[in-house]
C-alpha cells in the first residue's frame, strides 16, 4: 500500500465525521506556535507506528508545509506497510492560508 495527499477541505470532512486521526510530525516549539485541535504531536525524528494513535482508521500525517509530512508516511509504510496513510498537502500553512481554525 501506499499514501495520498489529500486536501485541507477532505481533512476537516474527515476530522469532523471522526474518519481519522491527525498525527502532526514538526517540532514541539512550532506545535506550540500554532496546531490543529484534533492533531497528536509525534515529531518525525520520534516517529514509529508504536507512537501512532490508531491503526484502525485512517491516518493523516501534517507538518508546515508537506515535506516532512512526506518523509513521515515513508517512514511510517517502511515499517508497516498496511497503514491507511494520508499527507496533508502543503501542511498547517495550507490550513491557516484557508482560514481554517488552529490553537496557539
Amino acid at each position: 500500500m501506499d499514501y495520498e495527499t489529500i486536501d485541507c477541505a477532505t481533512l476537516q470532512k474527515w476530522l469532523e465525521s471522526g474518519e481519522a486521526v491527525l498525527v502532526d510530525v514538526r517540532e514541539p516549539g512550532e506545535y506550540e506556535m500554532a496546531n490543529i485541535a484534533q492533531s497528536i504531536l509525534v515529531p518525525l525524528g520520534e516517529l514509529a507506528c508504536d507512537r501512532l494513535p490508531s491503526h484502525d482508521t485512517k491516518i493523516v500525517i501534517h507538518c508546515l508545509k508537506g515535506g516532512r509530512g512526506q518523509k513521515a508516511c515513508e517512514t511510517l509504510l517502511a515499517e508497516n506497510s498496511e497503514l491507511d496513510l494520508y499527507n496533508l498537502e502543503g501542511g498547517i500553512s495550507a490550513w491557516i492560508e484557508l482560514g481554517l481554525p488552529v490553537q496557539n
